[in-house]
C-alpha cells in the first residue's frame, strides 16, 4: 500500500502552482470537457493540493475532491470560500462513501502509478462504481522516472490490460507531458503542450474510459 502521508511537503514545490498546471494538464482539461460539459459533476480521486480541482471550477463543473490525506483535503477546504462548487473530503479511493453513478465523471491524475496492478484495479473498479465516465492520467515509459519517485512507468498495452480487468474499456486515448522536454525553451511550452506531438508521443497516457457493456 503506497503511503499518502509524504505528499504535503511535495506538492508545496514551486512546481506546482495554478498557471503551470493550467497549461501541463490542459490535455486532460480538454479531455474531461469533451466529455462532459459543466455544470457536470466531477469526482478527483486523490486530489492533492487541489489545483486541477480548482481549474475545473473556475469552469463551472460541481466538484468534489477526495484525497487520504487529511492534511492535504485542508488545504482544498481553504478554495472553498472562493469556490462553492468544491467539496473535499477526506476518503479512501478504495472504498468510498458514493452512492453508484453519483457523479458523470471521476478522475486522477498522479495517483495510480504508486501502486500495484491488484490496487490499480480495485481503484478503477471503485470509480467505476461512482461515476459514468472513468478518466485517468497515467506515466507511460516515455519519459523519466516521475517527481515523486516510486512512479510505475506503465506501458500503455499494461495500461489498457489492468483498464479492462476493472470492468471498463477504453473509450479514447490520447497523451501529453511533452513541457519537461521543453523546458529549455519556456516560450515552447505553450505550443508543445498543445499540438499533436503532445497528443501521440507525450509521457503521459490520458485514458476515457466507460463500461465494457456500454461502449
Amino acid at each position: 500500500m503506497h503511503n499518502v502521508s509524504g505528499w504535503t511537503g511535495f506538492l508545496d514545490s514551486p512546481f506546482f502552482n495554478l498557471f503551470d498546471r493550467s497549461i501541463i494538464l490542459r490535455e486532460l482539461i480538454k479531455q474531461i470537457r469533451r466529455v462532459a460539459n459543466p455544470p457536470a459533476t466531477v469526482l478527483e480521486v486523490g486530489c492533492g493540493n487541489g489545483l486541477t480541482s480548482v481549474l475545473l471550477a473556475s469552469m463551472g463543473y460541481r466538484v468534489t475532491a477526495v484525497d487520504a490525506n487529511v492534511e492535504l483535503v485542508k488545504k482544498v477546504r481553504c478554495f472553498e470560500a472562493t469556490f462553492p462548487n468544491i467539496v473535499s473530503i477526506q476518503a479512501d479511493m478504495f472504498g468510498m462513501n458514493f452512492g453508484n453513478k453519483t457523479f458523470d465523471v471521476a478522475f486522477s491524475q498522479g495517483v495510480l502509478e504508486h501502486y500495484s496492478n491488484n490496487d490499480i484495479v480495485r481503484a478503477l473498479a471503485e470509480q467505476r462504481r461512482v461515476a459514468r465516465i472513468v478518466v485517468i492520467d497515467v506515466p507511460n515509459g516515455r519519459g523519466k522516472i516521475g517527481d515523486y519517485g516510486d512512479e510505475r512507468l506503465i506501458p500503455p498495452t499494461q495500461w489498457r490490460k489492468l483498464i479492462q480487468a476493472s470492468g471498463l474499456a477504453v473509450a479514447d486515448e490520447s497523451a501529453r507531458g511533452i513541457a519537461r522536454w521543453s523546458e529549455p525553451f519556456p516560450k515552447l511550452l505553450g505550443w508543445v503542450e498543445d499540438s499533436w506531438i503532445a497528443r501521440r508521443l507525450g509521457e503521459n497516457s490520458i485514458f476515457v474510459c466507460k463500461e465494457a457493456n456500454s461502449v
